[in-house]
């Protein structure tokens, strides 16, 4: 369950002693004023997070073309050796549809061969034709009688005609056949188009079933990879071609990945110091050094609208005896080193459009400063320039003249 934390001051608040000078008087009333102290301390940030191996062998699901459902998987955190099947996903619905692609390539194979056979027998008819066409004139001009003088005039105009016709006819059989292989090529290119078309997805189909199981690359310690909204695979996940499934740690080197709100996360850099300890061992205190921190906040649970920035810590030594993997951390990183400063109630601070400022007490009224500010905690924060050690300064927003002591609910 995630927890919100705020920004602390490592060093108890209570060190500030809020100096209170209250009372009765026989002249009026005293107003509620606060002690301006230098207070040594140092600023922290809460953050939560899980013990990982520093480096890991990626398992991912296999390459290719669609999602596939995960049927079976090992439990997560089980030591596998090289080989050992980690997961298999279902194939079930890809051998329907390889079914039903090998019997559409049967139906395209077939209208292929009844095409070609068609063709073919259209185009021995072409060629018969032109065959016996060309028989016929040539038995013509072999046999033709030269002499005019031998023929009668409707003789040799029945001569010219018939070989006027049998040359056209002989042309027009020559257009026929050019004209059919052009279409007899069309259509054929169509059919062979469905026949490749259903080949190829019944390739494709075949290396995806090839693909059902993810096996093991080297001997390890199973663990799955959550997703964006932090969900683990399981069975009947739908899992993407390429994406990350776990991994196969080296469990020798660990490192903490923490989370921190992003509303507390101002100041979070590489290189600050974190102390981190396992929820159950809370007494042991464990150093590690921030190595990474994400460019951008994101949702760690669905359905929670909370955002956190990611950081890496590492350890300054390994832990073997303590360091579990998958073991939940708490930890606070020191966003600012222990030093000396101004901290006052964050009830003393008052705002408007040219900047903030407070009511300072001098001799016997009060007056406006403005102040520049710094970290903040849900009830004090730091006055970084505007007022030193040992000045007074109001509880409450002082009203009418600065000069009037106004003091709600005060003693008289």
């Amino acid at each position: 369950m995630l927890h919100k934390h705020r920004s602390i001051f490592s060093i108890s608040l209570a060190l500030l002693g809020l100096g209170v000078l209250s009372g009765c008087s026989e002249g009026g009333r005293q107003p509620l004023l606060h002690t301006v102290q230098m207070t040594a301390s140092a600023a922290v940030v809460p953050a939560h997070g899980e013990l990982e191996a520093k480096s890991a062998a990626s398992i991912q699901a296999p390459q290719g073309r669609r999602p596939k459902f995960i049927a079976w998987m090992l439990p997560e955190y089980t030591r596998v050796s090289k080989g050992d099947t980690i997961l298999r996903f279902d194939g079930a619905s890809m051998e329907r549809e390889r079914s039903r692609s090998a019997g559409d390539l049967n139906v395209a194979q077939e209208d292929l061969r009844e095409k070609r056979g068609a063709l073919d027998s259209e185009e021995m008819e072409i060629f018969l034709d032109i065959s016996q066409v060309g028989t016929e004139k040539e038995f013509a001009e072999k046999f033709a009688v030269q002499d005019d003088l031998l023929k009668s005039r409707l003789e040799i105009l029945d001569d010219a005609l018939d070989a006027q016709y049998l040359d056209s006819k002989l042309g027009y059989l020559g257009w026929k056949n050019a004209r059919f292989t052009t279409r007899a090529g069309g259509e054929l290119d169509v059919l062979s188009v469905q026949e490749s078309k259903h080949s190829k997805k019944i390739q494709r189909l075949d290396q995806d079933l090839a693909k059902l199981e993810v096996v093991a690359p080297h001997d390890g310690l199973l663990v799955y990879e959550a997703n964006w909204r932090g969900e683990k695979p399981r069975v009947g996940s739908q899992i993407w071609p390429g994406r990350k499934v776990g991994d196969l740690p080296d469990v020798s080197v660990m490192q903490a990945r923490l989370y921190v709100l992003d509303r507390e996360a101002a100041g979070l850099a590489e290189g600050q110091f974190v102390e981190v300890w396992v929820e159950t061992m809370p007494e042991h205190r464990l150093p590690a050094r921030v190595t990474s921190v994400s460019p951008a906040p994101r949702s760690i649970e669905r359905g929670n609208p909370q955002k956190y920035y990611e950081l890496v810590a590492e350890f300054d030594q390994q832990y073997p005896d303590i360091f579990k993997l998958g073991r939940g951390v708490r930890a606070e990183v020191r966003i600012r080193e222990e030093e000396l400063r101004v901290i006052i109630p964050l009830q003393s601070v008052f705002h408007r459009p040219e900047g903030a400022y407070v009511f300072v007490w001098q001799g016997d009224r009060f007056v406006e400063r403005e102040v520049s500010l710094g970290d903040a905690t849900p009830t004090h924060i730091e006055v970084v320039e505007g007022l030193e050690a040992g000045e007074a300064i109001s509880l409450y927003e002082v009203s009418g003249p600065l000069g009037s002591v106004d003091v709600p609910g005060g003693y008289g």
